[in-house]
């Protein structure tokens, strides 16, 4: 009974390490893409010159820092708490195999009294002379072999468990060394993480001040891109419902396709991989502008922040369904993939043209080489027909 006991706690524990484990694997992956995410955001940051332009664009990179460092914290904490929870869990089944040991030790020293006891008396021979008749002393010698054998199997047992606590000891010792370690961690992340946030808001401050003076040219830039994002829109709405109609004139065969690659393009929602290399500086949806209070900002896609002349990929199979220059926005290709679409817009060079088929990570084009920091930013969607969709939880 105790050994299947001892053996249980084994394996709970062992089940429990590993969930844990796999548990704290996946936090260091997002560790790890949190801070290669920092790393780039760093060496976009170098290339920004100090200009108007290119103020907005360190305050929109110092914000996506502050982001993957929060991500950072987050995740260490998690494996803290993970960590204390594994702690008390071990403290606990090491005072178990501890009440254990203690109570084998005692059979175990009873058993050894007790066959000491009777070997200064004689007591096992009289044992043996007191039987009754050959069946008898059968019977006194089977139990005096089992006797034995239990005796055996207690000092086993014993042996057994004190080298399990001596594992669950040493066990113990590194996963305290772990927490400390992530600690550490962590503490260092909070102190980077109230540098960058100081610097966020200098930098906002600052840019805030030269806006001020150059606030009719802002205006101007922002009603033009407005006008180029309801155009873009139009050319997606006109181009989702050509795809419609098409669809209605399709072969049996091209409806199959039309539907697999559908299925295919929704079944790989958070495996796509990003159009770009780069960092996300503007998120979808309806936010605050960075530094005008009173101004709101609808964006329809995300924003990624690349290197100069950064190469841009189709993030899926599919088809161009049209290449258009809008002013604004610069070039533009639209990729169908079944009922989906996905737009890049800010090319400077294509390399593909309309009716075209891309594979999934295919060059489409590229980003401007030159030194205005806006040129270097990709403006991503991602439409279902005509809704819009937030892309980022479609990406890896």
């Amino acid at each position: 009974m105790i050994r299947k006991s001892i053996i249980l706690i084994t394996l709970l524990l062992t089940c429990s390490l590993a969930t844990n484990a796999q548990t704290i694997e996946s936090l260091n992956e997002e560790i790890a893409k949190a801070e290669q995410e920092i790393a780039l955001n760093e060496k976009l940051l170098n290339q920004i010159k100090a200009d108007q332009t290119g103020n907005e664009k360190q305050l929109k990179l110092i914000r996506s820092r502050i982001s993957s460092r929060q991500k950072i914290v987050r995740s260490l904490n998690s494996q803290i708490n993970m960590l204390d929870k594994g702690i008390k869990n071990k403290e606990q089944n090491i005072v178990e195999l501890n009440k254990r040991l203690a109570m084998l030790k005692n059979e175990y020293g009873n058993m050894i009294y007790e066959s000491y006891k009777n070997y200064k008396l004689n007591n096992s021979l009289l044992f043996l002379f007191a039987s009754k008749d050959f069946n008898d002393i059968t019977r006194r010698l089977d139990y005096m072999r089992r006797y034995n054998n239990m005796r055996k199997d207690k000092a086993v047992e014993i042996d057994s468990l004190k080298i399990q606590l001596g594992e669950e000891v040493n066990d113990l010792t590194k996963q305290i060394n772990k927490l400390d370690n992530t600690k550490e961690s962590r503490n260092k992340e909070l102190s980077t993480l109230e540098k960058d946030r100081t610097q966020y808001s200098e930098k906002s401050k600052e840019l805030q001040q030269q806006q001020s003076k150059v606030s009719k040219t802002l205006e101007q830039k922002r009603l033009q891109k407005q006008q180029a994002e309801r155009q873009l829109q139009r050319i997606i709405a006109e181009e989702a419902r050509k795809a419609r109609a098409q669809s209605g004139d399709y072969s049996e065969e091209e409806q199959r396709a039309y539907i697999e690659l559908s299925g295919r393009f929704d079944q790989n929602k958070g495996k796509l991989p990003m159009p770009v290399t780069g960092v996300i500086i503007d998120h979808f949806g309806v936010h605050q502008h960075p530094t005008q209070k009173n101004l709101t900002v609808n964006n329809k896609g995300i924003n990624i922040a690349a290197e100069r002349g950064g190469s841009v990929f189709s993030v899926f199979d599919g088809v161009v369904s049209r290449v258009v220059f809008i002013s604004g926005l610069n070039n533009c290709v639209m990729i169908r993939h079944g009922e989906y679409f996905t737009v890049y817009s800010n090319l400077t060079n294509v390399n593909v043209k309309t009716g075209d088929v891309v594979s999934l990570n295919q060059k489409i084009g590229s980003l401007s080489n030159s030194n205005d920091n806006e040129d270097n930013t990709l403006h991503f969607e991602l439409w279902r027909g005509t809704t819009n969709l937030d892309p980022e939880p479609w990406l890896d």
